[in-house]
């Protein structure tokens, strides 16, 4: 696969992944990291993930920070340290990759496995007000 393959390759996923973001009313976007040229098409969307709710939020609302990083707890994180840029959230970090949490979002940089998905579910349920349907 040449450059120009892999951009219109690149292109399509995330066209579909905006499309099906829409549908639950967030941004996703799948993230290519630089170095890591090689992927399978059966690991997209397990993991270098990004969903956006709110932009422009810099404070969580509905709940505290801290009761967000508590939340974390029972994945054992290994070092968790604020995001910076003048907004609430930090970086959970893994020994095989990390989340960062924002008041408006997450980027999951690590495998999205089922306890990954417990957690998220919390998260977006009170901190970003997303019920399920």
């Amino acid at each position: 696969m040449n450059d120009d393959d892999r951009i219109r390759a690149y292109e399509i996923i995330n066209r579909i992944a905006s499309d099906v973001g829409a549908k639950c009313g967030v941004f996703l976007q799948l993230n290519f990291p630089p170095g890591q040229s090689k992927f399978s098409s059966s690991g997209l969307g397990h993991r270098n993930l990004t969903m956006l709710v709110f932009r422009d939020r810099k404070k969580f609302t509905n709940v505290s920070e801290a009761e967000v990083k508590h939340a974390f707890d029972p994945l054992k994180p290994t070092a968790i340290d604020n995001a910076g840029f003048g907004y609430e959230g930090f970086r959970v970090k893994f020994s095989d990759g990390r989340i960062d949490c924002l008041p408006g979002g997450v980027h999951l940089w690590c495998e999205i496995t089922p306890e990954i998905l417990e957690v998220l579910d919390w998260i977006f349920a009170n901190a970003y007000g997303m019920k399920q349907a």
